[in-house]
């Protein structure tokens, strides 16, 4: 049986996690605006009759796409709490075992 070593630098994987969750709520900003410039009153298709029939095939499929695109915002919300938790973790655990061969010495 091998054994296999893994190194981790916490503050790294940290501050990865902190860029991702600044990444999620860029992507989270960006779905808001989207989802207000096709719904709201200024909706780019127009006010006329062709208009108003592609509005009606289009906001059939928006609500689709806006939902899926909230899972990935929420998804990358999480890979970053995730990564912060994991981290912490990690350095937890190394600073206990530092202790117990200090307390060991």
């Amino acid at each position: 049986m091998s054994s296999v070593r893994m190194r981790l630098d916490p503050e790294a994987v940290a501050s990865s996690g902190r860029a991702l969750a600044g990444i999620a709520q860029r992507m989270a900003d960006d779905v808001a605006v989207l989802e207000t410039t096709v719904t709201g009153p200024g909706n780019p298709w127009g006010d006329d009759e062709s208009g108003g029939v592609f509005a009606i095939a289009y906001q059939a499929v928006l609500g689709h796409a806006l939902q899926a695109l909230g899972s990935h915002v929420q998804q990358m919300g999480e890979a970053a709490l995730t990564l912060t938790e994991q981290a912490r973790a990690v350095a937890a655990t190394d600073a206990a075992a530092a202790a117990a061969l200090r307390a060991e010495s």
